[in-house]
């Protein structure tokens, strides 16, 4: 009975040791995962940290521009390459007579004479081969359309705006 007992009594604490050992080596292993882990969080807070940094600067600089563009004295439409108006500022509204909502996404060509719309596409796509900052229809009469139909002489210059969704046109 007594050898019994301490073969019973071995083979226990030898299964206690046996548990004892994986336990610590789970909470070694855990804690090395829980420090990877931190590690881990700590650098994905740093690189948001970072990205608020740059969306900040970006958006300061978008309202810069924005500001710049509502203050300019003249009207300004900016245009993308299939002739769609992207941007326009205040003056451009007061001139045309539009609210902005309805000039953002329309083609150009509505705020033009109808006797002009026809061949505008076509000098869109010479400009865009090789844009440059230069007056629009150099030579010619050119006349702008209001909402009320109403139309008014225009002098229009004309400048590339590179960006990554590609090269945009301002007019002003």
């Amino acid at each position: 009975g007594i050898d019994r007992a301490r073969k019973i009594g071995v083979a226990e604490i030898d299964q206690l040791d046996l548990m004892q050992n994986a336990v610590l080596n789970f909470l070694e292993y855990a804690g090395a995962e829980k420090t990877r882990l931190d590690q881990m969080q700590k650098a994905v807070l740093n690189i948001l940290d970072d990205l608020a940094g740059e969306m900040g600067e970006r958006t300061r600089l978008e309202e810069r521009f924005r500001g710049l563009l509502e203050s300019a004295p003249d009207a300004i439409v900016i245009v993308d390459e299939a002739g769609r108006m992207v941007l326009v500022n205040a003056q451009t509204e007061a001139l045309f007579g539009y609210a902005r909502a309805e000039l953002v996404g329309q083609v150009i060509e509505m705020l033009l004479p109808e006797r002009s719309r026809g061949r505008h596409p076509q000098h869109r796509q010479r400009y865009d081969a090789a844009p440059s900052v230069r007056p629009m229809g150099s030579g010619l009469d050119l006349f702008g359309l209001r909402k009320d139909g109403s139309e008014f002489p225009a002098e229009i210059l004309l400048g590339p705006l590179k960006t990554d969704e590609g090269t945009l046109v301002s007019a002003a």
